[in-house]
């Protein structure tokens, strides 16, 4: 199961981060709960490489460990212990973290170095690239090693504590209880003896130390106050006093490298111009993403009746840094720098316990004679990295890769003393194990290897076999069959990820048609790629692309009306940018976009981020099978595990939203809704449209199929003005549902009369080719099931998932289904039949039909 690729494989270029980036959520998770002195720890030395390479990927790393830090903290937000802490797992996020931020500031330490060399012609193009990967191996390997020398200075004794839960009940005794107290990875491990004996101790309480401040008070004691709650501990003497501030205060200051106050100002004092840049955006781009997160948090304690009122005026105050953007994106989208809001045109969704928010922001492009297509990847390397000054020249050297000449690299003359002192022990430690001294190779021109590039190689490969034996049950768990990356011991074909934006797709397409019609020129510079959103340059609005295709623009008028309040996107963006003229810049080259999200707090969107994985996965395995089947792949990003925010879906509104709008039609549903917008039946537009609802219902299908999506009421099924349907929230997925074991969808999927009617009954030629869809789709669904069971096996390994937690769902009951559902065992020729009997079964399920009632009864999603 080559579930990553090798190091080589994204040494050479940056673009292929995006394909990392896919994998991320299970990298993250492998390196949080498996083994980390497997192999040196090289999962989290692979994550810290890229790290220094790619700012974007550190920052999705980032919030990924932030929710973990939660779910594994010692303490809740009230100061209470948290039922859920887990020592080990706590510490190694808490040292990742750290290490991240290590890696973002200081970034690869010789790259300038190597840099100065090839511009000289000291060293060749190849020489660089190869010890440019050795730096960067190196400066990853040396911060965990000095992690790990950290977490041998341990302190231990009895101490009095006086617990936060008591200063948190406000209890005026200040009663100190005599507790056992281990100092080690930032947190301070309380335990207490049993039966009073104090040979016996068992685990009481452990609090953190990050970012804490440390005060010695009165009578030998040390006031310790963290961001949420504070503790006391009480010693035996002045001298023991002294000893323990001094050290819980080291524990405090080294728990993370981005601090506040004084510890910020001296942190900074050292760092390089450079540096402080990275140090600066880093941490203004996390503080600006929860100030966004924030929003929905603080309107979610308001009157209901209030929060549209107050939503604009909190975004009219939200702070916006000098240099940032809404990550939900890929390395290779566009860079769009957020420069304000738009507040006038903020949303609010009304709910009981949550209340998230729509928010407008204004965002530019090709400032400072930047090129106006110019992407994240490029523009953090152009002017956030810390150790390529040339950024083109690492570009250029990636794609040649010239020859390394070997006698050169022999040679001993004053040219090339720098490079010998590069290729000292130091790196040789990087690639070669302390058994096997071999000598550093370069590739020849005879074809001969690289030997430290080809144990890189077997390394990576050799990978899936060595996570197999860490993820295997232990033996107090439940039995169950060998793990699926048991199974699959070879490299398999990997599926290409679907990636990049839809404006490069777009204008690829042009391009190779010899039409820039959806592109705008900036006088003599590039063309400016316009995707679905408005661009502003100088005086001119160019509209966003309708992408009406074969429906029509008479038509996708008719839908808007019912969609999306008779506004398209494209015009909806471009009134906001008239609007917003005065937040524009005369300087030649510049854009102005809208950027837009959802915010949302009080809710866990980490299952629905890996849903949505697997969602995008099947959408390229359909992709690369040339199989027209349509699913909609949008952005969710976790930012803590009860925060996160969306992409916003544009041009498309719910069933129940399409069902209550004005001039929906009383009788017919559906079909009559899509005669009334798309025309007569035999239209050019209204079959196009039916086949984008055929094509997407058939996509939704297989995969509502395979990955159990429940809970599909016509609240979370969409609609856009091309006739696609959308499926969004997937709180109930892998054979959760609603009611649990007395849940109404016993369909295999969704397919409603109104779908048939829509698609023209069950003996139309639409339907049929739905049918066919529906069969080719899942055969090609089973023949790439390696690596989509090895997804959702790393995910449930350790999981607070609800999909993989808990008796009814937990033990490995969501991987045995997803193997069940996909068919294994079923011969080839048989499979066919199989997949025709999921459409019987599902068509005009009775269980179905209940749950939309129950739906309206219960919540008032029209029917």
């Amino acid at each position: 199961m080559n579930v990553f690729c090798t190091f080589e494989q994204f040494a050479g270029s940056r673009h292929v981060f995006d394909g990392i980036e896919f994998y991320l959520p299970q990298l993250a998770h492998m390196i949080i709960h498996l083994e980390v002195d497997w192999a040196d720890a090289i999962l989290e030395r692979f994550a810290l490489v890229i790290a220094q390479q790619s700012l974007h990927f550190a920052l999705q790393l980032n919030w990924i460990l932030q929710g973990a830090l939660q779910d594994y903290q010692p303490e809740l937000e009230d100061g209470s212990a948290n039922p859920t802490y887990d020592s080990v797992s706590y510490k190694r996020c808490l040292q990742l973290l750290r290490n991240v931020e290590r890696c973002v500031v200081y970034g690869k330490p010789r790259a300038q170095e190597l840099q100065k060399l090839y511009e000289t012609g000291k060293i060749s193009k190849a020489e660089l690239v190869m010890l440019d990967q050795a730096d960067r191996r190196f400066n990853a390997l040396q911060i965990t090693q000095d992690e790990a020398t950290d977490n041998l200075l341990t302190l231990d004794g009895w101490l009095g504590v006086q617990f936060p839960y008591d200063s948190m009940k406000g209890t005026t005794e200040s009663k100190f209880y005599q507790r056992f107290c281990v100092l080690e990875g930032h947190v301070l491990n309380c335990y207490r003896p049993t039966s009073g004996c104090k040979s016996t101790l068992k685990f009481d309480r452990a609090m953190s130390l990050q970012q804490a401040q440390v005060t010695e008070g009165p009578s030998n004691t040390i006031r310790v106050k963290t961001q949420i709650y504070e503790f006391r501990l009480q010693l035996t003497s002045a001298e023991e006093t002294k000893h323990w501030a001094r050290r819980l205060m080291e524990e405090a200051e080294t728990s993370a490298l981005f601090q506040n106050g004084e510890r910020e100002k001296r942190l900074v004092q050292d760092l390089s111009p450079a540096q402080r840049d990275r140090y600066q955006f880093y941490k203004d781009e996390r503080q600006f993403v929860n100030d966004v997160v924030q929003v929905a948090e603080d309107l979610r304690f308001k009157d209901r009746g209030e929060r549209k009122k107050l939503a604009p005026l909190l975004m009219a105050k939200l702070s916006i840094p000098d240099r940032c953007y809404l990550p939900l994106c890929n390395s290779s989208d566009i860079w769009r720098r957020v420069s304000g809001c738009v507040p006038s045109e903020t949303r609010v969704f009304n709910t009981k316990e949550r209340c998230p928010v729509v928010m407008q922001f204004l965002a530019k492009r090709g400032e400072t004679q930047l090129d106006s297509n110019l992407d994240v990847a490029d523009y953090m390397h152009a002017y956030l990295e810390v150790s390529d000054e040339n950024a083109e020249v690492m570009e250029s050297v990636a794609e040649d890769g010239d020859e390394l000449d070997e006698e050169k690299v022999e040679e001993k003359s004053e040219t090339n003393l720098e490079l010998d002192e590069l290729k000292g022990s130091k790196h040789d430690s990087v690639w070669l194990d302390d058994e096997e001294a071999e000598p550093p190779t370069t590739t020849n021109k005879d074809g001969k290897g690289n030997r430290r590039v080809q144990r890189l190689v077997r390394d990576s490969v050799a990978l899936p076999a060595m996570l197999a034996k860490r993820m295997k049950p232990h033996r107090h768990e439940s039995r169950r069959r060998i793990s699926v990356v048991d199974k699959q011991t070879s490299m398999q074909p990997m599926v290409p990820i679907l990636e990049g934006t839809r404006s490069v797709e777009i204008h690829q397409s042009r391009v190779s048609q010899g039409d820039d019609s959806d592109n705008g020129s900036v006088g003599s510079m590039s063309h400016v790629s316009v995707e679905r959103s408005s661009v502003l340059i100088k005086d001119t609005i160019l509209l966003g692309d309708l992408d009406e295709g074969d429906i029509g623009v008479e038509s996708i008028n008719r839908a808007k009306a019912f969609v999306s309040g008779g506004e398209s996107w494209a015009e909806k963006t471009g009134r906001m940018l008239e609007s917003a003229r005065k937040h524009s810049v005369d300087s030649e080259g510049v854009q102005l976009e809208i950027a837009s999200c959802l915010a949302k707090s009080n809710d866990d969107l980490r299952q629905e981020v890996f849903v949505m994985q697997m969602i995008h996965y099947y959408k390229s395995v359909f992709a690369q099978a040339k199989l027209p089947l349509w699913l909609k792949t949008y952005r969710i990003l976790s930012t803590s595990k009860d925060t996160g925010i969306l992409e916003l879906l544009t041009d498309a509104t719910s069933i129940d939203g399409l069902k209550k709008s004005d001039g929906f039609p009383v009788e017919g549903g559906l079909r009559k809704y899509f005669e009334i917008v798309y025309g007569n039946p035999n239209d050019k537009a209204f079959k196009a449209a039916q086949n984008n609802f055929m094509q997407s219902l058939a996509g939704y299908a297989l995969v509502s199929y395979l990955l159990g999506l429940k809970d599909r009421h016509n609240g979370n099924i969409m609609i856009d003005t091309r006739g696609h349907l959308i499926f969004i929230d997937f709180g109930f997925a892998l054979g959760m549902a609603p009611g649990h074991e007395f849940s109404m969808e016993r369909a295999p999927f969704k397919l409603t009369r109104e779908y048939i009617d829509v698609m023209g009954g069950v003996g139309s030629e639409c339907y049929k080719e739905f049918q066919r869809l529906f069969v080719s789709g899942f055969e090609e669904c089973r023949r790439n099931s390696q690596i989509a069971l090895g997804l959702v096996e790393i995910m449930m390994f350790k999981s607070n998932y609800p999909c993989f937690t808990g008796g009814r769902y937990g033990n490995g009951k969501a991987l045995t289904k997803l193997e069940k559902r996909l068919m294994l065992r079923v011969p080839d020729k048989k499979v066919k039949k199989k997949a025709l009997n999921l459409i019987r079964r599902s068509k005009q399920h009775f269980g179905t039909y209940l749950y939309d009632v129950f739906q309206h009864a219960t919540n008032g999603y029209a029917l």
